[in-house]
């Protein structure tokens, strides 16, 4: 009985016009990602070692095409090929055709099930097929490697398919019993928003083994699995069905498997005449109207006025709102919407910590609450209105009183713009929704500084525009089409994927990206939302009015009566197209073209609008044709005069003032190339001595000039200029925010530069193979002494003599490094004149913005006369952390004049600057300090593992007055050791010294886990870290645990001894500077013979660990103390900059640390340190026996993860947990440590 009906299900399946279209788009789909994977499609300029048809790349392209938005896509075709296996019969009235033959329950339910299962696989192998074509055609590319085809077998078997029949039991079995397609599309959408919830648990180290169990699909698995693989290792191996990917295969099909024998045995076909009920509940309606009297004669019958005025039409518009708006609000849909919103309260801290880099949560900043709560609803939202669009259209029809309405004395425009208040008011709801669960959770965590008008601003302004555009199209779309599925599936492409394709391929225009709101600009506590709405509100305006003009099409096509196809309400439209129609119709027409004329003026006109071939062609162009002048003898910058005028109300700049130029070679330079900015007005150039400009090229910003008399070995030249930058209308992909109306930063990189620009070429090396030139490393080489004439920061000067004048508005504050030397008010302008008293790097900062200033001063503890003066400027209301930063500078000063060298300047001051970047920057006793970074974080005070992230990087940037202003590197490869590891070993230093050993084993475990990721998705080659080419994963994140290990291993006080006699060497030395081959022959020259090998490990190659506990006892001893016996397992790996792994012999010195649980007068675990130290490992194995003096509960190898392991999580084990994973029988080694009864 299966067999006939599975092979019905396909014959008639395969008749179902909905299945070709459904394999055609996830054909075209998967040609899609495969063409942009190739290369085929959009710039080819993507660097990389991995090839794009591995196994694991054929998996992630399968997981984006599974995930978020294409995912609802994905369910919306499963549930329209397998929900309806047994509803159809219900629907077309043909079950009791069925029911009353003699045909077996399991042939007729496994049956239509199996048989639309066969069809939704068959709609998937389109997009693997699709997929395959798309990146095979792509053969000839470099990131295309050689052809298997269980590359894509394996991932779409081991993924697609058990998501496919998870998801299509749920839904047959939903229809199957509740009779209404709706409970499947909510569970579609409660799907998508649990592995939101997944992806944002994922990113806490904590949580990632519980996001992948969580997420039915696989893909956080799938990353937990995969994500330290290295491009070898993606090319070489197949997605193991192992590990957390098994047991996520196992849960969610066993899942299914129990919903597929549950949804088997509650079905019956004597007692499923009537839709099943949940938890229990039939709901009836029930007849309440009384019944009315008998009218006895005509003259009894009321008098009805019929009115077709704006009046009774706006009461016909309130009224059926109302009516929609009801109904919407008692929809599933509406239903998940409220309880979303009462999750939202539950997932906050986590998706408040998801971007964040140590795991350290946010104050909840009514602009976190917001950008939080849209990460959360918004796609929710967008469904919704998808969903609720075709069912308000579709209701009567579906309802069968589709002719009634139709012939009722109603306009389509009634009809139509009461379905649309209806939907607008349902997504207001929500929207007060979000506003009143952010509130109790801000209250609730005791946040009172809650800021109501931003919340009122921004749900009720730009996010009511922009859902109301997309209503507009979608409740069009629906109008237009005569079937809601299509109405679904054109308005999902519409707004939700064609925006994303089109900014794959650099369509980037928002003249054609549906809804676009043009560069977005962050809020800001600082800034606001600046000079954003303007444009905002303009690009709106032109998407309004292109939703207008569909919905005044759409109406004339408005679906009354028995006329239904798109030829006939065509005819009919001529009808309903009068004067009123075609006038509505010219007036949006003239707001369409005049919003789109001007915005085009703006972003094509004013601001020319160029894609990455324009860029490639500027530099190869460059390259090409002043690649000589590279080797041209320039004179240097040695002093630095600037008078920095800024505008914040217009956004704009005046700069004027002069430089001193001095010729530092034993040649006569005679020509002498200036370099600006393209975007900067020039309004002069001039040299003290006549000069004669021979060329200017403007794209590039390039200016030549001969002198009539060459400059001399030693001499030196004036050059005066004056600059101004004022924003021509606006751009489309770029939100300008280094002039602000609240908030200026910018730096000396918008004054003029000398000499050939390395910067103009051409970086990426498969760009550079396409036009035929060499490649180029990132950096030179740490061997190419002719490098180290510069430093890594500027080509055109060495240590300067610096001062400025900054203006600003009269409520704002100007700040530029050195000390103020006066300020003064004129014409309604503040004046700040700054002046520095010893040379520095040329770089530096020019802020304004309105201050709030808090002052303090640091007091050398081994020198009272040395004081320096403490300052942050920031805004008023965000003092949650400013004495944490005024405490970790004075750490940070007392650390570092103790065991580097003096502190060279008489103040530090930090800067808060706006939220649109996320970082800190250190100049000469300047930092500026982003909002978003340290002023708002929230450190929890009674966690020990949580990360002070205010005090780690202010103590970071006071570092670089150090490592950077003091000792700066060559440009070669490995100088960002000298300045960035460096600076991260002396924050480390400050933080441990203030927090302990717990909170930097934390710190650790993040920089591990950022290092190890960055290594995998390494786009040329990984390198060690003293050749390092400015990749941040190893000088930042490797250059943590290379330099605690050092640390560790010789001895703080030795390791700072060599760091103070390395400063005193090469401080604000001229060229040639040092270089990391200095550096770490210094550390050579102080380590042990015994320990040379640790120098070779951290810094001279790429070794890795994979430490574990195989074995763990104890036992206590006669007089109270305990043996443990920990048998311990360690491999040693070299492996090279594309990650292929070599195994070498063990001969280290590696951590044995044993630990006792502490619980303190709260209740609140932590560890207590019983035995640590270091012990020479040498085989697999080996046993330890060791006496402590408590009770131990975990032991462990490399505890703090000093070194590089792939697999930190079995460095330690508590007592009586089971082995993770066994490592190859060897021969053991056993050592004891200390005496039994001892």
């Amino acid at each position: 009985m299966f067999l006939e009906f599975f092979r019905f299900e396909l014959q008639t399946g395969k008749k179902k016009i909905s299945f070709w279209i459904f394999f055609a788009l996830l054909f075209l789909l998967g040609l899609s990602l495969g063409f942009l994977a190739s290369g085929i499609w959009g710039p080819d300029n993507t660097e990389s070692n991995a090839f794009v048809n591995t196994s694991y790349s054929i998996s992630s392209l399968l997981m984006a095409s599974d995930g978020n938005i294409l995912g609802l896509f994905n369910s919306i075709f499963i549930i329209s090929l397998m929900s309806d296996g047994i509803y159809k019969d219900f629907k077309y009235n043909s079950h009791s055709l069925f029911f009353t033959k003699p045909i077996s329950k399991a042939g007729y339910f496994f049956g239509r099930f199996f048989g639309g299962y066969f069809f939704a696989v068959m709609v998937f192998v389109g997009e693997l097929l699709g997929l395959m074509v798309g990146i095979q055609s792509g053969s000839g590319h470099t990131q295309v490697g050689p052809f298997s085809l269980m590359n894509y077998l394996q991932p779409f078997l081991l993924f697609i398919i058990p998501n496919i029949f998870f998801q299509g039991i749920v839904y047959f079995s939903l229809n199957t019993f509740t009779r209404n397609p709706m409970f499947s599309y909510a569970f579609a959408v409660v799907v998508l928003v649990g592995r939101v919830f997944a992806d944002n648990f994922g990113s806490d180290l904590d949580y990632k083994t519980f996001a992948s169990f969580l997420d039915p699909s696989g893909s956080n698995a799938f990353r937990n699995l995969t994500e330290y693989w290295t491009p070898v290792e993606q090319n070489q191996m197949m997605v193991p069905f192992s590990g957390v990917i098994l047991y996520n295969r196992l849960l969610w099909i066993g899942l299914a498997l129990l919903m597929t024998v549950f949804c088997y045995a509650r079905f019956s076909f004597s007692q499923f005449l009537a839709p099943v009920s949940f938890f229990g509940l039939r709901f009836k309606k029930r007849v309440t109207e009384k019944a009315s009297s008998v009218i006895r004669s005509i003259e009894e019958l009321p008098k009805v006025t019929r009115h077709f005025n704006l009046s009774s039409t706006i009461k016909q518009i309130l009224y059926l709102a109302r009516f929609e708006f009801r109904n919407a609000t008692r929809s599933i849909f509406f239903f998940i919407a409220v309880v979303l919103g009462c999750l939202f309260l539950l997932v906050v801290p986590f998706v408040a910590s998801a971007g964040n880099p140590y795991g350290t949560n946010t104050y909840p900043m009514t602009n976190q609450m917001i950008e939080i709560g849209a990460a959360v609803m918004q796609f929710m939202i967008m469904l919704l209105a998808l969903f609720s669009t075709g069912t308000m259209l579709y209701r009567e029809k579906d309802s069968k009183v589709d002719e009634l309405v139709g012939a009722s004395p109603v306009t389509n425009s009634v009809l139509f713009w009461s379905k649309y208040l209806g939907m607008m008011l349902t997504e207001m709801s929500i929207f007060v929704i979000m506003i009143i669960s952010s509130i109790i959770y801000q209250l609730a965590t005791g946040f009172k500084d809650i800021n109501i008008a931003q919340y009122i601003s921004t749900f009720f302004g730009m996010r009511l525009l922009t859902f109301g555009v997309m209503t507009l199209f979608y409740i069009g779309l629906q109008t237009l089409f005569s079937n809601k599925f299509v109405g679904w599936v054109f308005g999902f492409i519409l707004v939700l994927v064609l925006p994303v394709v089109f900014r794959a391929l650099e369509w980037s225009n928002p003249l054609y990206l549906v809804n676009s709101s043009g560069a977005a600009l962050t809020y800001s506590d600082l800034n606001s939302f600046g000079h954003y709405p303007t444009v905002f509100l303009l690009l709106k305006m032109y998407w309004i009015a292109a939703g207008l003009l569909l919905v005044i099409f759409s109406i004339r096509f408005y679906s009354r009566g028995k006329e239904k196809s798109l030829k006939s309400r065509f005819r009919l439209s001529k009808y309903t197209f009068n004067g009123k129609a075609k006038l509505a119709l010219a007036a949006t027409l003239i707001v369409f073209l005049t919003c789109g004329s001007f915005i085009y003026y703006n972003i094509s006109v004013l601001n020319k609008r160029h894609n990455s071939a324009y860029f490639e062609k500027l530099g190869f162009d460059y390259e090409k044709k002043y690649k000589h002048f590279e080797s041209t003898p320039q004179p240097r910058l040695i002093a630095s005069n600037v008078n920095v005028n800024i505008f914040p109300e217009k956004r704009g700049a005046e700069i004027d003032g002069f430089m001193w130029l001095k010729n530092k070679t034993s040649k006569n330079i005679d020509t002498i190339i200036v370099n600006e900015i393209s975007e900067i007005k020039i309004n002069s150039f001039a040299f003290a001595k006549p000069a004669v400009k021979v060329e200017e090229a403007k794209d590039y910003g390039m200016h030549i000039y001969k002198l009539n008399a060459p400059l001399a070995p030693g001499d030196s030249i004036k050059f005066s200029y004056n600059l101004s930058y004022f924003p021509k209308g606006f751009k489309s992909d770029d939100p300008e925010t280094s002039i602000l109306y609240n908030g200026t930063f910018f730096n000396n990189g918008v004054l003029p530069n000398f000499g050939y620009s390395e910067g103009n070429e051409i970086d990426n090396n498969k760009t550079r193979k396409k036009y035929g030139l060499k490649d180029k490393p990132r950096m030179n080489s740490v061997f190419d002494t002719t490098a180290y004439k510069n430093t890594y920061i500027s080509h055109d000067a060495d240590w300067i003599n610096f001062e400025c004048v900054v203006s600003t508005s009269a409520d704002q504050t100007a700040i530029a490094p050195g000390y103020l030397q006066k300020t003064w008010e004129k014409d309604g302008r503040k004046y700040f004149a700054y002046k520095m008293d010893c040379k520095i790097l040329n770089f530096y900062p020019f802020l304004s913005a309105k201050y709030t200033v808090i002052k303090d001063q640091w007091v050398n503890p081994l020198d009272a006369n040395n004081k320096v003066n403490i300052e942050i400027y920031y805004h008023s209301k965000h003092a949650y952390n400013i004495d944490r930063m005024i405490k970790g500078i004075k750490l940070a000063l007392n650390y570092y004049t103790k065991n580097f060298s003096p502190y060279q300047h008489r103040q530090v001051r930090i800067l808060e600057f706006p939220r649109y970047a996320t970082f800190a920057q250190s100049f000469p006793n300047t930092i500026p300090f982003s909002e978003g970074i340290g002023f708002i974080m929230k450190v929890d005070k009674d966690d020990p593992e949580s990360i002070d992230m205010p005090l780690y990087v202010t103590a970071h940037e006071v570092a670089h007055q150090w490592w950077a202003h003091q000792v700066i590197g060559a440009d070669v490869a490995g100088s960002t050791l000298m300045s960035e590891t460096m600076s991260q070993y002396s924050a480390l230093m400050v933080m441990e010294k203030e927090y302990g050993k717990q909170q930097i084993k934390k710190f650790l475990e993040y920089e591990l886990n950022r290092y190890l990721i960055g290594r995998a998705t390494e786009s040329r080659k990984e390198l060690p870290i003293m050749f390092a080419e400015n990749q941040q994963y190893i000088h930042y994140n490797k250059g943590s645990l290379v330099m605690y290990a050092l640390r560790d291993y010789i001895g703080e006080d030795t390791l700072n001894a060599v760091l103070k006699r390395y400063i005193k060497k090469v401080a604000y030395q001229e060229p040639p500077y040092t270089t990391s081959l200095e550096f770490v022959n210094y550390l050579k020259q102080t380590t042990p013979d015994s320990l040379k090998y640790v120098i070779t490990d951290l810094f001279e190659t790429i070794t890795l660990y994979n430490n574990s506990i195989k074995d763990l006892s104890y036992k206590q001893l006669s007089n109270g103390k305990y043996k443990v016996s920990i048998t311990v397992n360690s491999v040693k790996y070299r492996a090279d900059s594309l990650g292929t792994q070599k195994e070498i012999p063990i001969n280290d010195y590696i951590d044995i640390g044993i630990f006792a649980e502490k619980i303190d007068t709260k209740g609140k675990k932590s560890e207590k340190e019983l035995y640590l130290k270091k012990m020479k490992v040498t085989k697999l194995n080996q046993v330890f026996e060791i006496i402590v003096d408590e009770k131990p509960s975990k032991a462990g190898i490399d505890p703090y993860n000093k070194l590089i392991d792939r697999t930190p999580q079995n460095n330690t084990r508590a007592f009586g947990a089971p082995y993770e994973k066994d490592a190859p029988s060897l021969d053991g080694l056993f050592i004891k440590v200390g005496d039994d009864e001892s």
